[in-house]
């Protein structure tokens, strides 16, 4: 009860009355009030003074409310009167303060009215805050907490929020949570939520979760812990809401559908969804939701580049996106440390695994991309006719036909159903011409190779990038060992080569390009961002403009990935032949880069990696090379 005295003490003192000061009644009488502590011989078991003074303080209040003595306040609460003392409403209520210092009629006239509020609960509050007790209950403690956070009575919605926390359960968190939000409620806010969120699939079959407003729907959505069974689940249980009030609810449609992961829905159930509910059609940002999902599933190989909140798998999923690192050194002089092991980074654990390891070591400077959530490797020092798959489903790698022609310093990229490999460094072929021209395109379905083009300009140490159905290659090294600021564009479409009219704004090679959202970068080795724009209705057009720069940065055979929108640069080979583990990141809407806490298992050159995605049954934790 300590803290009560405290609080009615600094009541007292907001009031203007101090120890030994004089009260002046409405009468006109006065009397003083003061407090003297005799100190007397201790019994063997002494009680502390403030315990003492306590007690015979809240016994006075007790007798002061049952009384009715000396009240100089009198508040109606639906068909009850109850007659109350200023100075202890002040003492623990903001709400009583406030009216009474602001000059508002009721600090004149003494008279408060709550017709809206229960009586019986309002008697429980008043209760406390003349005895420091109340008697809670999981029937009364919401309502109480509600009558408590109007008043503000702080130190009574602090000992509600405490009892409620251990009370929660999955039939009341809903009301738990919608109440502690309203009164700013926060730790019990967050608990709540996360018990909804937890046991989604149970709430949802309740008739408050039928009660809940659409933002509030659409925040519990939007969570990446959400325990749900499947996508096509959610998207059920969210038309079933809308139903339950269609003529109010389908405007919100919108709203819940951006926070229902679309592109992860079954393709039979994502283009019945317009047909059966035909306003989701009328609606634009639903059809705009359905049209991102359609697109994910009609362009396999832009998979790994999309990116919205859409596309982010949640904590219950089968899978977990993932940066997989393939082939690279671990050392930079012989003999050199190479590793049939594929680490992973796990982006929502921050923790690296590994999947199942590569068959054979394809050797220096192969080329990888990605196809829906598979991974496919061509070329490389040692077998450069060589293609590998790693299957998504099976955890497994498996050799497929080989390339018509071997090489490794090439580039692969993935449109709609095929492979492409470009250009590339032959070094059976006599000094002078070992750049390769050839353009291969591999058929996924049928695992045939054929020869589709050439470049204009053979080159081996380029980037490449896909936009629309067209390829652009940029920069390289020629068959002079110069390098070469020409960027080249092959139409897979039309099947035809040519050189764009702009170009790189200097000379180079061992570039990295990379694609976020419609913008590609190239990362030069100097830690230079350049952006590549093409012209909208001319494959040979485009501009070149640089963009950002990395700290401190100087580099080779690093790794380039886009996540959520931004640009990671990791590992690489610096001019002192040192490895570097460091994970940077760059970030196109500001030009700003920042080196991240987490880095790679260990330092590395790195030969490729690609972000995707990997079943989680298949992640496995890398043994401890030094079991010390």
């Amino acid at each position: 009860m300590r803290f009560l005295a405290d609080i009615l003490m600094a009541g007292v003192q907001r009031m203007g009355v101090r120890h030994g000061q004089e009260v002046v009644s409405e009468s006109g009488s006065s009397t003083k009030m003061s407090v003297v502590l005799v100190k007397k011989k201790p019994p063997d078991r002494m009680v502390p003074m403030e315990q003492i003074y306590t007690r015979a303080l809240t016994e006075g209040l007790r007798r002061l409310l049952t009384s009715a003595e000396h009240t100089d306040v009198t508040i109606l609460v639906g068909t009850k009167t109850f007659h109350c003392h200023r100075i202890i409403l002040v003492a623990l209520s903001s709400y009583f303060e406030a009216m009474f210092n602001s000059g508002m009629k009721e600090s004149i006239s003494g008279e408060i009215k709550f017709p809206d509020m229960s009586e019986d609960y309002f008697e429980m509050v008043l209760g406390y805050m003349y005895s420091g007790h109340i008697n809670l209950v999981t029937e009364n403690a919401m309502d109480i907490l509600d009558i408590a956070s109007i008043l503000q009575i702080k130190s009574l919605q602090r000992i509600c929020e405490e009892f409620l926390l251990p009370h929660l359960t999955k039939e009341n968190c809903i009301k738990i949570w919608k109440i502690s939000v309203l009164h700013s409620c926060e730790v019990l806010s967050e608990k709540s939520f996360q018990m909804m969120v937890r046991n989604f699939q149970e709430i949802c079959r309740t008739d408050e979760f039928n009660e809940l407003e659409a933002k509030e729907l659409a925040m519990i959505l939007k969570e990446d812990d959400l325990n749900v069974e499947s996508e096509d689940k959610l998207c059920d249980i969210v038309l079933t809401w809308i139903k339950k009030d269609k003529e109010v609810r389908t405007k919100d449609g919108g709203l819940l559908f951006e926070n229902i992961r679309l592109p992860f829905l079954k393709p039979e159930y994502l283009l019945n969804l317009e047909e059966v509910y035909k306003f989701l059609k009328d609606d634009p940002n639903c059809a705009k939701c359905i049209d991102f999902a359609k697109k994910y599933h009609l362009l396999p190989a832009r998979q790994q580049e999309m990116f919205s909140n859409q596309t982010r798998f949640r904590s219950t999923a089968d899978s977990e996106e993932v940066l997989v690192l393939l082939g690279g050194c671990l050392t930079t002089s012989p003999p050199y440390s190479r590793s049939l092991k594929v680490p992973c980074y796990n982006f929502r654990k921050r923790v690296w695994y590994e999947i199942a390891p590569l068959p054979f070591d394809p050797g220096i400077e192969f080329a990888t991309c990605t196809y829906k959530s598979d991974i496919y490797i061509t070329g490389g020092g040692s077998m450069q006719n060589c293609l590998l798959k790693y299957d998504y489903n099976k955890n497994k790698w498996t050799q497929l036909c080989t390339m018509k022609s071997g090489r490794r310093r090439h580039a692969m990229v993935a449109v709609t159903g095929y492979l492409y490999v470009m250009g590339g460094y032959d070094n059976k072929l006599a000094d002078g011409s070992r750049m390769i021209s050839s353009i291969e395109r591999y058929d996924i379905r049928e695992d045939t190779w054929e020869h589709v083009a050439d470049l204009i300009v053979p080159v081996s140490s380029f980037s490449a990038a896909v936009m629309s159905d067209v390829i652009y290659m940029f920069g390289g090294e020629m068959n002079d060992r110069k390098d070469t600021s020409v960027i080249q564009c092959y139409d897979t479409r039309l099947k035809t080569t040519s050189k764009m009219v702009c170009k790189i704004l200097h000379p180079c090679k061992l570039t990295r390009a990379v694609i976020c959202g419609k913008r590609v970068f190239l990362i030069f080795f100097d830690g230079q961002v350049m952006e590549f724009s093409r012209h909208s209705h001319d494959n040979t057009r485009g501009t070149c403009r640089m963009v950002g720069q990395l700290t401190a940065f100087q580099r080779i055979h690093f790794g380039v990935i886009h996540y959520q929108g931004n640009v990671l640069v990791l590992g690489g080979e610096i001019d002192t032949n040192t490895l570097c583990d460091d994970m940077i990141m760059f970030d196109p809407t500001t030009s700003g880069c920042k080196k991240l806490q987490d880095t790679l298992p260990a330092p590395r050159l790195i030969d490729s990696c690609v972000k995707t995605a990997v079943k989680k049954k298949f992640l496995q934790i890398p043994e401890d090379p030094d079991p010390r």
